[in-house]
């Protein structure tokens, strides 16, 4: 659009001398917008569009969504690895499972059992080889059978407070980390869920819309363009001549067909070189032909639209 209307203003001041420096001093341009495009991060089938062209949208409200099939399922997948971490983390800070412990427990019963009746033959042992009863053979069987089942009750009392200890401290860090690090691969998931479908990051006019439902969508190619109210701009032309008259900051009035009033604007930028010129040789004689584009912001929001043609005077 840049191009046509600076080649239209060109062809004006190439057709009539003297058109480089319009009457009261106007010059000639167009109303400019600055669009949102509103783009996917990731590629897909677009699934839905929830708003037309010419529509008015808010911040926040829904504009499109595409396929998500494989989103879903990686998010179920990172939540299904987050509780398996959980649950190690947890059955690593507790030590062994109830069942586990009840399994000790009666383990050492049984040994404690054991000892008690080792520990009655050996006594019953020793009185009766005072009177040479038994043999000497026979009370150090029984002695020895006792120590083995003191040692078997010593065992299993040391494996239940084992049982009833957490993992050791690398052990815990480890499965720390690795629900941690689960939590954040659940929390990617959702966000590239989330991206799937997009909302309006400003409110505002929507200007066009480039996909329909069905169609594929490439990466970071826009499917609507929005233009924010406070995002209207003035693109217009001056004359070489007039060219240093200018300055950024500076007042002007923009003008239109029908426009009842003037809109009072500000220059916010001026072109530093000739970029758009008509086909002359840029001679001393033409070079008044030259034309320097430059655009300004209205002070207040406007109704005018982009392409809508204007001219512009210089406010006194």
């Amino acid at each position: 659009m840049d191009t046509v209307y600076a080649w239209i203003v060109a062809l004006y001041t190439a057709i009539w001398p003297g058109a480089a420096d319009p009457p009261d001093n106007r010059y000639f341009g167009y109303v400019e917008g600055e669009y949102v495009y509103v783009a996917p991060k990731e590629s897909g089938v677009l699934e839905s569009l929830d708003v037309n062209r010419g529509d008015t949208v808010e911040a926040g409200q829904a504009l499109f969504s595409l396929d998500a099939d494989q989103q879903l399922i990686a998010l179920g997948q990172a939540e299904a690895d987050l509780m398996i971490a959980r649950s190690k983390l947890i059955d690593e800070s507790t030590g062994k499972r109830p069942e586990e412990i009840a399994v000790i427990e009666e383990q050492l019963r049984n040994a404690e059992a054991s000892l008690d009746l080792a520990q009655a033959d050996y006594e019953r042992y020793k009185e009766l080889s005072v009177n040479d009863f038994v043999s000497p053979s026979q009370l150090d069987q029984a002695a020895a059978t006792l120590d083995q089942a003191a040692a078997t009750v010593g065992e299993q009392r040391a494996n239940l407070r084992v049982a009833r200890l957490p993992a050791r401290s690398a052990q815990l860090d480890e499965a720390r980390q690795s629900v941690k690090s689960s939590e954040l691969a659940v929390d990617s998931a959702r966000i590239k869920l989330n991206d799937r479908a997009l909302t309006a990051p400003a409110g505002g006019y929507v200007q066009q819309t480039y996909y329909l439902p069905g169609e594929y969508v490439q990466a970071g190619m826009p499917v609507v363009s929005i233009l924010p109210p406070g995002e209207i701009k003035f693109r217009f032309y001056v004359g070489e001549p007039d060219r240093a008259g200018l300055a950024v900051g500076g007042k002007v009035m923009i003008g239109c067909d029908n426009c009842k009033e003037p809109i009072a604007a500000r220059i916010t930028y001026i072109s530093s070189s000739a970029e758009y010129t008509p086909p002359v040789i840029y001679s001393l004689e033409e070079r008044s032909k030259l034309v320097f584009m430059a655009e300004a912001l209205p002070d207040e929001p406007t109704t005018l639209l982009p392409g809508q043609p204007i001219d512009v005077t210089v406010a006194k």
